[in-house]
């Protein structure tokens, strides 16, 4: 699971889907996800979504009974769960106003991985089964894993918004502030960092570069353009780069019954519970958005210029 929930809906009423897809959208962000949600209007458009990958990408389905201009939600169900091939377990929420037509139908049938409910009731059936599918991603191995691809994705949105700003008007002082950084911090590789190469080939070198000189080059351009949040540099530090180097060099224990994590250069301690990956995962999105947003001003402020 990523930061991302994704959900493949199975639903035809546009006006509820939107108003409901909002809600969880809420629900998930509460949790420190963001929903991506993917709406099918029948079985035709189902298949053509299990022909791109088999469903490998959905963390849920959620499937109307009632679907007006297609087969009813039940034989949707029934034919991903009949894949023989490339088996499709992903767990489904299937949902009806005459709920117990759903629960008729799926004793009938005999399918295996299915929730159900009225669809009055979806909320909250659908904040249970969120609750029963994220357990599994609150595990120190799959934190880190998510912690490093998205800490990795986020070095490169702010590579992009560095080599961008190095084509722009405040080139030459961030050029000088680059260089300054780095062969103040380099000087095992002095020769590199001094030598003849461009300041863009040698903010490519990770050696020389690391998360550390972007994000405070991010915060740089703030003082230069004010773009971007002030003190980025600070709270990024401690919010993610902190929290990536923790999760890299860390072993799993228990004291009076609570999950800590214990750092095995530092011997600093953490507690890991579900509030601290919530905490995590939150960030992870916020310092996106606040990325994605400083690219879209300066691409948008040049396309001017």
């Amino acid at each position: 699971m990523r930061i991302e929930y994704r959900i493949l809906w199975v639903e035809d009423d546009k006006s509820w889907y939107k108003t409901t897809k909002e809600l969880f959208s809420d629900t998930l962000e509460d949790l420190g996800f963001k929903l991506i949600s993917v709406k099918c209007e029948n079985i035709d458009q189902v298949k053509n979504e299990v022909a791109k990958n088999s469903l490998k990408d959905y963390d849920l389905l959620l499937v109307d009974y009632t679907l007006k201009k297609s087969d009813s939600g039940d034989k949707v169900i029934e034919f991903i769960r009949n894949i023989k091939e490339i088996p499709i377990l992903t767990d489904v929420l299937f949902y009806s106003s005459a709920v117990e037509n759903v629960r008729d139908s799926m004793r009938k049938l005999g399918l295996e991985g299915v929730y159900t409910s009225d669809r009055k009731d979806l909320s909250t059936k659908f904040e249970q089964v969120l609750n029963t599918t994220i357990k599994k991603v609150q595990e120190v191995n799959n934190i880190r894993g998510l912690i490093m691809a998205e800490t990795s994705d986020l070095d490169d949105l702010m590579f992009q918004i560095i080599n961008t700003i190095l084509d722009s008007d405040i080139s030459d002082e961030m050029e000088k502030y680059i260089c300054t950084e780095i062969s103040s911090t380099v000087n095992m590789l002095s020769e590199l960092a001094g030598g003849e190469n461009e300041t863009n080939k040698k903010i490519q070198d990770s050696r020389l570069f690391t998360s550390f000189h972007k994000a405070k080059s991010i915060n740089r351009i703030y003082k230069l353009k004010k773009i971007g949040i002030d003190k980025f540099f600070e709270s990024y530090n401690n919010d993610v780069i902190s929290t990536r180097n923790l999760f890299a060099h860390v072993k799993e224990a228990t004291s009076d019954g609570e999950k800590i994590l214990i750092s095995h250069s530092t011997g600093k301690r953490e507690i890991f519970n579900e509030e601290r990956c919530i905490e995590i995962r939150q960030n992870l999105i916020k310092y996106r958005q606040i990325l994605e947003d400083i690219q879209t001003k300066l691409l948008h402020e040049f396309s001017i210029n």
